[in-house]
């Protein structure tokens, strides 16, 4: 039985494989925006609230003053009590009346410009040119 044993082929490798060396790891890239979308969108809400507030709400109020724009109601009926428009909405602190319409009319235009700047930024690092050249 010990010379069964003695000639078992032995399933271990004598030696460890040599293992292939790793090249040394490369430079991680991080891709960095060339505008910060947060800063984009943010100032150009900024702006347009304040280009809302300060320029173009006299020019507002008065249009709406010449068109007589509202419910026609002589509150005579239930319905016409509904037409009013709610208190919350339309009053506000603010000593010119900006009001909550207001800011959410003039934050969209804002966000829509800020996202379209970022568009077109986009497209430019692409190298695709996003208006029309003469």
């Amino acid at each position: 039985m010990a010379s069964a044993m003695s000639t078992k082929i032995n399933m271990r490798a004598t030696s460890r494989p040599s293992l292939a060396r790793r090249p040394a790891r490369a430079a991680v890239v991080k891709p960095v925006a060339a505008l910060d979308p947060a800063v984009i969108v943010s100032g150009s809400t900024a702006a347009f609230l304040s280009l809302g507030r300060f320029v173009y709400l006299p020019y507002q109020r008065r249009s709406a003053e010449k068109a007589d724009v509202g419910p026609k109601t002589d509150g005579a009926t239930f319905f016409d009590d509904l037409q009013k428009p709610s208190s919350f909405v339309l009053t506000s602190k603010d000593p010119e009346g900006f009001n909550i319409i207001d800011v959410m009319g003039w934050g969209a235009l804002g966000h829509a410009f800020g996202f379209a700047v970022l568009a077109a930024a986009s497209l430019n690092s692409y190298g695709i040119t996003p208006f029309p050249t003469p």
